[in-house]
């Protein structure tokens, strides 16, 4: 008997799916990477500002430490909830917008007590905290009085910060959950504008603080750009502080919140080690994680939240079929930006660093450490990009435990990895226990996946990941041609900043073409979906 080759009305309806699923994504991961793009740029125009001030001396690690301390408080009050709990719970309720409110005004009660709470404890406890930050790695006598006082000051002016990026990430998970993207996706860049600019007009005056007043007006300045984007919808503040919904998101948060406590005690001992370890480590690796979020941003940040509300909705309605597309258009999108990025980056990595970091009181050997520490950190770029989507596959199912016993575990590999390697190598010890933990964290949730779901992904994955791969090596290593044969005739850092600019330009032109090339022939449907977005949006 023959099959009738006229597609089905289901077949037809299942394809029609698919493909406004793939238009709804990508319009959201479009909106979200113009966002971080130009979040990125401002984020690397303010550590080239920094490097240029500052270098990589003590003033950039007093910076480092302070900065360390709000981030990881922020992380433990509330920026791990944004995707884990917060997103799935609150877009179950965005159709009914004065519960909805009611919710987000509740949550923002318990943002104002608690988190008030501790930004006042730990301004307090400064010198206790900043102590416990470099102890290992010789404390005060390390770097000098000076510089532990002045670690403990900033410390004390920018952990008021905390309180409003706290505001500000409800605000933020109520956008995501209504399905608006714009304002979420300029959060950063008017952070990075406004520590920029505080930078440049003050840094000759009031030194190093100004990073930390710009951080505050920064912070500032996202709650009022995300109220502007619920004007419409404005939270509605209550005391109803045990909402169900509310004990959802903090049932759902306390895994999250275990697996950042021990994230928590691995970045305090990796920054008490690198206080002392390198008088460069700190700045050095500063620098160089600012490249790499800025690939994981464009990249992966983008893609895995534009995602996150439809695989939540398909993991609530129990439609595990969308759900797998979904998160196989996700795990696609990654592939086809992150391998070029991570290679195209390594193979730049020199080029990149001189151009980007070595000026003002930036020395050759501050330069030669970024290098350093940028290689070693891009194969847990690389995975890292991955991790995000399989740890938000899970968290639309509401299943936050797993990627915290993850999480735990690859925080051992971390310790394993450091402390054998930081007496032989030094700062490169370090970055190597950091890549080790992102690539430990995404083949276990890899694993762990396909026992959840048989497979991760549709069987196009696979595919994807080939292509992307072998288009990306082939691309990587052209370029690397390039770049020596150029600079065998004259030195990278002989060069002037127009001539290191033109290198660069000129290995991004040929790698994007050489990889193009390479991916039309695979013809990969998701990059000839971009190919075509992108020429439907530039006519």
């Amino acid at each position: 008997m023959t099959r009738d080759p006229t597609p089905s009305a289901t077949e037809t309806g299942l394809a029609e799916a698919a493909h406004r699923e793939r238009a709804q994504v990508a319009r959201a991961a479009g909106v979200l990477m113009v966002g971080v793009v130009l979040s990125r740029i401002l984020g690397l125009v303010r550590e080239q500002i920094t490097s240029y001030f500052w270098g990589t001396t003590n003033e950039v690690a007093a910076f480092t430490i302070a900065d360390n301390v709000h981030t990881m408080l922020f992380d433990l009050v509330i920026s791990g909830m944004l995707q884990a709990a917060l997103v799935p719970v609150l877009s179950t309720y965005a159709d009914q917008r004065d519960e909805f409110r009611r919710i987000v005004g509740g949550l923002l009660m318990w943002v104002l007590l608690v988190v008030g709470g501790a930004v006042a404890l730990v301004a307090l406890a400064a010198p206790w905290v900043v102590w416990a930050m470099t102890a290992l790695g010789g404390g005060e006598a390390a770097r000098g009085a000076a510089t532990f006082q002045l670690t403990i000051r900033l410390v004390r002016l920018i952990v008021p910060a905390v309180l409003f990026l706290a505001v500000s990430t409800v605000l933020m998970a109520a956008l995501y959950a209504l399905q608006r993207f714009t304002q979420p996706s300029l959060a950063l860049s008017v952070r990075n504008a406004a520590i920029v600019t505080c930078a440049l007009l003050l840094g000759h005056t009031i030194g190093i603080a100004s990073l930390v007043l710009g951080v505050l007006l920064g912070a500032l300045g996202l709650v009022v750009l995300q109220l502007w984007g619920l004007r419409d919808c404005l939270p509605r503040l209550n005391l109803q502080l045990w909402h169900p919904a509310i004990r959802r998101i903090f049932i759902l948060y306390l895994p999250i919140f275990l697996g950042l406590f021990a994230n928590t005690v691995a970045l305090t001992i990796d920054r008490n080690l690198a206080w002392g370890v390198d008088p460069h480590a700190l700045g050095a690796m500063r620098y160089a994680t600012a490249l790499n979020q800025m690939i994981l941003g464009l990249v992966a940040a983008a893609t895995s939240l534009a995602a996150l509300p439809t695989l939540s909705r398909h993991a609530a309605a129990g439609d595990e079929h969308s759900y797998q597309r979904t998160l196989s258009l996700g795990l696609k999108f990654v592939a086809l930006l992150i391998f070029p990025a991570t290679l195209g980056m390594a193979a730049l990595s020199w080029p990149v660093v001189t151009l980007l970091f070595y000026h003002g009181a930036t020395d050759l050997e501050g330069a030669r450490a970024i290098w350093i520490a940028l290689l070693g950190y891009l194969p847990g770029t690389l995975c890292a990009a991955f991790d995000q989507v399989l740890i938000f596959a899970a968290y639309a199912r509401q299943n936050t435990r797993t990627p915290v016993l993850v999480g735990v575990f690859s925080v051992g590999i971390y310790f394993l990895v450091a402390l054998t390697l930081v007496r032989p190598l030094g700062m490169l010890g370090l970055v190597l226990g950091n890549t080790a933990q992102f690539i430990a964290h995404a083949l276990v949730m890899w694993w762990i996946l396909r026992r959840w779901l048989g497979r991760v992904g549709d069987g196009t994955v696979a595919r994807t990941l080939r292509a992307a791969g072998i288009a990306s090596l082939v691309m990587a290593l052209i370029v690397t041609i390039v770049v020596l044969t150029i600079s065998h005739w004259v030195v990278p850092e002989q060069q002037s900043l127009l001539a290191r600019a033109a290198l660069v330009c000129l290995g991004l032109i040929v790698g994007v073409l050489i990889y193009g090339a390479v991916l039309r022939r695979f013809q990969v449907p998701e990059f000839q979906f971009l190919l075509q977005a992108l020429r439907a949006r530039l006519a």
